[in-house]
């Protein structure tokens, strides 16, 4: 039985893949700063910067992973992704917050089911500007 640990890992190379398939190309993977973590740095083919956070899930009835970045994860991510700009002078960059939640329970297709969320939730403003 695969831990929660390795299931993170894995649902985040799926989310990962995903994204490269779309387009987009990765910054950074696992920027820790502090206390805090990025999943991905992206950069969207348009050109935004994009903070990705991943969620997976192992089980059918745990619920939408998207659903687990409480307003108190958002928070974090938003301060980690100021930190992120600030040490690799990108303040001035459109960006957005996005979540990519997978699913590991083999769907119809025998795969796991990748949800992309753009602009899963918009930053508090503080400290962006």
């Amino acid at each position: 039985m695969e831990n929660h640990i390795d299931a993170g890992r894995r649902g985040e190379s799926l989310a990962l893949d995903y994204l490269l398939h779309l387009g987009y190309r990765l910054r950074h993977r696992n920027f820790r700063f502090h206390r805090g973590e990025l999943d991905l740095v992206m950069e969207a083919p348009d050109g935004d910067l994009v903070f990705v956070e991943v969620k997976s899930s192992r089980q059918d009835m745990a619920g939408d992973p998207a659903a687990w970045v409480t307003p108190a994860k958002q928070r974090q991510i938003q301060k980690v992704a100021r930190d992120y700009c600030a040490v690799h002078g990108e303040a001035d960059r459109a960006m957005r917050f996005d979540v990519v939640s997978v699913d590991l329970v083999p769907g119809f297709s025998g795969k796991a089911e990748i949800r992309h969320i753009p602009n899963a939730f918009l930053p508090d403003m503080g400290g962006y500007f």
